[in-house]
This record gives C-alpha cells, structure tokens and sequence, in this order.
C-alpha cells in the first residue's frame, strides 16, 4: 500500500522527504530527537507566534511522525513550557551572579528586582506563557524557585535590620510587584513601552523595594505599640 504525505513509515519515521532522510535514533540517543523537538519549536514560536506552535508542525520540522513526539512530551502545552523555560535558567544565573557582587542586603534585593524586570521584558512571549498562562508542575518548579531568590535576599535584609515583619509577606508583596511592572509591558505592543526600558525597570524596582521597607516599617512600627 502506498503511504500518502505526511502518513508514518512502519519505523516511526515521516513519510515527508525529510523524514525519509532522517534515520532512525539509536537505541539510547532518544534525548538528541528530544532536543530537536524542542529546539524546532522555539524556532517556529520566534517565527511564528504560539500559534504557530503545533505538534504536527514541529514533528514536520524534525522530520519525524507526530507520534514520535508524543513519546517525549504528553501534550502541546508541556511542549510549550519546555521550550520557555530553558530561557529561565538565565534568570537563576543573573540572580546569582548578582549575589557575588554586592555584600549590602538591600542594593542586592533591588538588583535582583530588576533582573526580574529586565528577563521578563527580553523574552515577554516566553515569559507570559510560563507566568501567566496554564500551570503545569515545570511552571510550579520555576515560580518557586524564583520566589525562594527573592525570599533568600528578604531574609537577609531582615537580618540585617533593614526590612521587618513576615519575609514570606513581604516577598510575595514584591514579587506581585515586579510581575505586575513585566505584565503592564507584555500585554501590550512594544510600540506602547517606554523607550527607556533599563530605567523603567530600575524604577519598578525602586518602586518595590522601597515599597516594601515602607510596609515593613509600619508593620514593625505598630508592633512596638
């Protein structure tokens, strides 16, 4: 019988010219096809938008059958938040490269603040699908883990006697603050945003952390009455 376009091979393989040139992966090297996927898909998101992004589409651009990509990832949206959340492993390394160049607790909170700004704002479509869009336990991960940088630097301000009061309350105020000021943009067309994105951002995060010393100020003030 002969296969039509797009139909598998007995292998797993497309029946699209790539498909035929692609071999099959050694037993093994599934994580390679892994990448591929993943990679295609980042590519046709830059391209193309989140619409863009379909498992036909990027099991086409492989070169392999939609059914192969379901061996590696169980729907299009865990697809998507793969794809997104490599780029956030570049915001754990600014918030940690952060932690090496200053020994003041505050002047590190506020540059971790705006690191966030700045990472939410050079990768808003990645950044609005991970933060905003359908929860899924890879985004859970994230959140946490950017929320427990934050928490780390609150906590040591509150050592340090700059901030009072709960540091859980008082990071979960900032971090609403600091998504609030990446939302406010990506929303948006970029034609709309500020042309001075590197002062919007220190701005937002003066914003929040002085905000947040004024909270801790009043919480800690009505305590000792």
């Amino acid at each position: 019988m002969t296969e039509g376009p797009g139909q598998s091979t007995a292998d797993g393989r497309a029946s699209t010219p790539e498909g035929r040139r692609r071999s099959r992966a050694k037993r093994g090297h599934g994580g390679r096809l892994r990448d591929e996927l993943i990679e295609a898909a980042g590519t046709l998101l830059d391209d193309a938008g989140e619409d863009g992004v379909t498992i036909r589409a990027v099991a086409q651009a492989v070169g392999v059958s939609t059914p192969s990509v379901y061996l590696h990832f169980d729907n299009r949206l865990e697809l998507l938040h793969t794809v997104c959340l490599r780029v956030w492993d570049e915001l754990g390394r600014r918030m940690l490269s952060i932690s090496a160049q200053t020994t003041d607790p505050f002047a590190e909170l506020h540059q971790r603040s705006v690191a966030y700004i700045r990472f939410g704002l050079d990768h808003p479509l990645r950044y609005r699908l991970v933060a905003t869009g359908p929860a899924t336990a890879a985004t859970e991960q994230v959140a946490d883990a950017c929320f427990r940088f934050l928490r780390e630097t609150v906590q040591r301000c509150a050592d340090a006697g700059v901030l009072h009061g709960d540091v859980t309350a008082l990071t979960r105020a900032i971090c609403a603050c600091l998504h609030g000021a990446v939302s406010l943009l990506i929303l948006q067309p970029t034609s709309k945003w500020p042309d001075d994105i590197p002062q919007y951002a220190d701005d937002a995060a003066t914003l929040a952390c002085q905000g947040a010393a004024a909270l801790s100020r009043a919480h800690h003030g009505r305590c000792e009455t």
